[in-house]
């Protein structure tokens, strides 16, 4: 017989449902702490665990199984008014969610889950069933406790069938009742008893449903209090009567009437008073039916090899136009080459309309990026003893898929550093005349052909002049060199490798290894970042990134003979220049830009070129790079045109300036250059230069 095990797509299938639950509990449990007992809420968490415990049972995953059956027993006290949601209590359900995450890996690798230890997790789940957790919370007695349970009786969930069984009911003249049934402590088969309860309430009317499902409990029902949803023709009165005289080890029973508003409930049986709304109702049962229907997983090795086709199909676009081009030139009256030019515009519309369904199949949302943030947040908080808000926007803005995984590491630094660094404490905001509370905002949303992450918070900005200090001090730069710097170059020390303002190192922050990691994937991610700051009111940092990396708009340049790529999320803007306006100083060529001094490139001696004849006009293309400009000095401007990026090959090796390479319309290689990379190298050759000085 075939093990599960041996099945892909149902392993898939777990693990793809692993996911989803998991992090569905993680923002239930955040709602939780945040907005109180809700009944939704807390009956969304305990459905998530009754799903894991019912799909990790399939799967033979055992500790799993157990720990979410534990979580429902706590979860089902909540729910029923005899447990509150305290803050310890809530701080346990994140440890069993970091468990079950746990767990998951341990399926992930091994199949098996004998390495995550879950012992401790659940003794406090023990200690709370036991009612440990609660010593504290109350200072009520326990007879007033006693009587609050019964005060607040159980809100029962209905699903759809039972809900048409109440509605019928109603209409047939039938009363629903919650029989509160309160079992003798001394009773010793508690499950055992409840169920002679029900099978007697039976005989009286029909059970709709059993607060706890003993049932679903077994013999682990450890309650005194049963509510059973009642539907008959007697009343109350009668029903106590008959459950208390003929039945034992009952210590009390209440019947009052369930409070059911039809008016609020949807309208599950209008078939058997208008028609037209069930057909209403059918139509919309049938489209959500239908929209799941056409969903369909699809595995990503086939989305990346569609998009490679793609891609080259793109490539024999760009060469079939310029063929044609040329055809059209040498034979201008002959009618065939305008009939071909216009299938060629009729491939390339086409040909656009493809790869952008393509490129839209590798959209997510960053909701799915921005969901590990609530938690991520919360923890720092509740380490550092800080209060903090955070307030997401544009979740539903989409990323490749790619690009959505490499931010992820840089985006975590920067909120750490901004719970840890910038948000100052409680008291010391007071102090400062600000709420106690620090605001963390984090956005995303698309401008043009990229998408623009904002993560801001009001705290205490960046200390420009502790910022220089640090530098000198661990030899970054100067103090001669210090001393000159403008605000956005003080502000781009801040991303040099082991650079930290930080006098003292926890397991936060502190070391210097967050920002130049940022920097470092955002280069590589084509990406821009800026920061703008003001000591005493905040920090903001800017990330601009292509919306996809597969296929990129580039600006074609020509340096001597070579055409060479560059990506336009980097490209600031285009100028010509005078020779009369470029100045050398210290051996660096310079110019100024809209009042603004930038560093000349010319690429041609780097790559130990000829430079061509010198120009009454210079073309400057003005690149960024984080906070740095610099102008990059081209023979000629060839044009801007969508660039399908092809990587260069591992026997090729690590190619500091260039990021890939593309095939243009002709069927030459054009090599992508790497801003960053270049950045890096003109600063490094520069600062051999100095020394040598």
């Amino acid at each position: 017989m075939e093990s599960i095990y041996d099945n892909p797509e149902m392993i898939r299938a777990f693990i793809d449902e692993l996911e989803e639950q998991l992090q569905l509990l993680e923002e239930n449990i955040l709602e939780l702490e945040c907005c109180g007992e809700s009944p939704d809420v807390i009956q969304e968490i305990f459905r998530v665990a009754h799903t894991l415990k019912g799909s990790s049972s399939a799967m033979g995953f055992e500790k799993m199984k157990i720990l979410t059956h534990e979580m429902e027993n706590v979860l089902d006290k909540i729910r029923n008014h005899h447990l509150k949601a305290t803050k310890p209590v809530i701080n346990v359900l994140f440890q069993c969610l970091d468990h079950l995450r746990l767990l998951k890996e341990d399926f992930l690798t091994d199949r098996k889950d004998i390495k995550t230890d879950t012992s401790s997790v659940l003794h406090q789940l023990e200690k709370i069933m036991l009612g440990e957790y609660q010593k504290n919370e109350n200072a009520d007695s326990k007879d007033s406790e006693e009587s609050v349970q019964q005060d607040k009786p159980t809100k029962f969930i209905l699903d759809i069938e039972q809900q048409i069984q109440i509605e019928q009911a109603v209409h047939s003249g039938y009363n629903i009742l919650v029989c509160e049934v309160r079992l003798e402590k001394e009773s010793l088969m508690k499950s055992a008893r409840a169920y002679l309860i029900m099978n007697h309430l039976n005989q009286i009317g029909t059970v709709v449903q059993v607060e706890p499902d003993i049932l679903e409990n077994g013999n682990d029902l450890l309650r005194d209090e049963i509510y059973y949803l009642l539907l008959s023709q007697q009343d109350g009165k009668t029903i106590e009567s008959k459950v208390i005289n003929e039945l034992t080890e009952i210590e009390s029973i209440r019947v009052y009437p369930f409070s059911w508003d039809m008016s609020k409930q949807q309208s599950l049986t209008a078939g058997f008073i208008k028609p037209e709304a069930d057909n209403n109702a059918n139509a919309k049962t049938a489209d959500i039916e239908r929209k799941v229907n056409q969903t369909v997983r699809v595995d990503v090795e086939r989305l990346e090899k569609m998009m490679d086709l793609v891609g080259e199909l793109v490539i024999e676009r760009t060469r079939i136009a310029q063929v044609g081009s040329i055809l059209h030139e040498r034979y201008s009256s002959d009618n065939t080459i305008e009939e071909l030019i216009g299938i060629s515009n009729q491939v390339s519309r086409v040909t656009n309309e493809l790869q952008e369904i393509v490129l839209k199949t590798r959209m997510l949302p960053i909701k799915q990026l921005f969901g590990r943030f609530p938690r991520l947040v919360r923890d720092l908080a509740e380490a550092l003893n800080k209060e903090v808000k955070l307030i997401m926007e544009g979740e539903e803005t989409e990323l490749d898929k790619t690009i959505i995984e490499d931010i992820s590491d840089p985006l975590i630094h920067i909120i750490r550093n901004a719970v840890d660094h910038g948000i100052e404490s409680p008291e010391e905001r007071i102090r400062l005349g600000k709420p106690p509370t620090g605001t963390l905002h984090i956005s995303a949303y698309h401008q043009e052909n990229n998408v623009i992450l904002i993560v801001q918070d009001d705290g205490a900005g960046i200390d420009l002049d502790k910022v220089k200090e640090s530098a000198v001090k661990k030899q970054i730069i100067t103090a001669q060199e210090a001393a000159s710097l403008t605000e956005n170059e003080i502000i781009s020390l801040i991303f040099y490798s082991g650079f930290s303002t930080s006098s003292t190192v926890n397991d936060i922050s502190g070391r210097g290894v967050g920002m130049d990691i940022v920097k470092n994937h955002v280069d590589k991610l084509n990406g821009i970042i800026e920061v703008e700051t003001k000591k005493g009111e905040g920090t903001k940092f800017i990330i601009k990134l292509p919306l996809t990396l597969a296929i990129l708009t580039g600006l074609l340049v020509r340096i001597n003979d070579e055409i060479y790529a560059l990506p336009m999320s980097n490209v600031i803007e285009i100028v010509r220049k005078p020779v009369e306006e470029i100045e050398t100083v210290k051996g660096q060529a310079i110019t100024v830009i809209r009042d603004r001094i930038l560093p000349l490139v010319w690429l041609h001696d780097y790559f130990k070129i000829p430079r061509k004849k010198k120009k009454k006009n210079n073309f400057i293309v003005v690149l960024g790079v984080a906070e740095k400009r610099l102008g990059l000095v081209v023979d000629e401007l060839v044009g801007n045109q969508e660039i399908v990026v092809k990587p260069l090959g591992s026997y090729i090796g690590k190619v500091n300036t260039f990021s890939g390479a593309t095939i243009l319309g002709d069927g030459s290689v054009a090599c992508i250059l790497d801003v960053a990379g270049v950045a890096k190298m003109v600063g490094s050759i520069r600062a051999s230069k100095a020394d040598e000085e």
